[in-house]
């Protein structure tokens, strides 16, 4: 089904393209700054950065627009964990200092949607909205889960690489600003919010034992979202197409 989708969309965005007067090319890039939501509780901000080309549809005569763009997204969020001194099982005590463990998804994005452009003096104003789908290359969670590790309970709190759920999709909604440096050469500035729809990550109820107490506990299901906020400038480039009528 997600294919059909895709291909239905991509093959709109091109026939659109071909009616409009030209083509406008997009590369940009920005900071990150992103959320995730763990069942009912939400994490610390994770900043990272992204990457993304864009092309969309360019009539001088309407200010609707199609686009579409693939893109480099560092999402995920961060947990704080507050220190303190704990029972060694072995004897003894051992500190353990305050730390925020970032948890990093580092995916690629295909997102199809339209925008609206407002005249506003020498610039244009736009809002827009889209769907995007997205596959996760890689992680950072087995840092956290080293084959040595010495209390692989402890470790429990920390997600894992394995149970990261790697299609996702979700919408992208924001606005921004877009000016022209030359004829065929402009910039823009656009703030977009991207909350997914599906879960990033999912792992089942989970029985361990305390290494501190020895007592067995129970870790709940972990369901986690991704919010992500970006800031993005780039470049734009113009192709324009030109008809020239023939007389015989």
């Amino acid at each position: 089904m997600r294919r059909i989708f895709l291909f239905l969309g991509l093959n709109l965005l091109l026939i659109f393209c071909l009616q409009a007067q030209g083509t406008v090319f997009s590369v940009k890039g920005g900071a990150t700054l992103g959320f995730q939501k763990w069942n009912n509780s939400n994490s610390e901000a994770l900043i990272r950065y992204h990457g993304i080309f864009a092309v969309e549809s360019y009539s001088p005569d309407t200010p609707f627009a199609l686009f579409a763009q693939t893109g480099y997204h560092v999402r995920g969020g961060a947990t704080r964990i507050n220190g303190g001194t704990y029972n060694d099982p072995n004897g003894g005590f051992f500190d353990f200092n305050t730390t925020s463990y970032p948890y990093e998804f580092r995916n690629v994005s295909l997102a199809l949607g339209a925008k609206q452009k407002l005249p506003l003096g020498n610039l244009d104003a736009y809002y827009l909205l889209g769907v995007r789908g997205e596959y996760t290359i890689n992680t950072n969670l087995d840092e956290y889960h080293p084959v040595d590790d010495q209390f692989p309970q402890f470790s429990l709190i920390h997600p894992f690489d394995e149970l990261t759920r790697h299609w996702q999709y979700g919408v992208i909604v924001g606005g921004g600003i877009e000016f022209m440096f030359s004829e065929l050469i402009g910039g823009l500035i656009e703030l977009t919010i991207n909350p997914d729809l599906s879960q990033q990550y999912f792992q089942a109820e989970t029985f361990y034992r305390d290494p501190f107490t020895g007592n067995d506990r129970t870790l709940a299901a972990r369901e986690i979202r991704n919010v992500t906020i970006e800031l993005t400038a780039g470049f734009r480039f113009y192709r324009i197409v030109e008809y020239v009528d023939f007389v015989f």
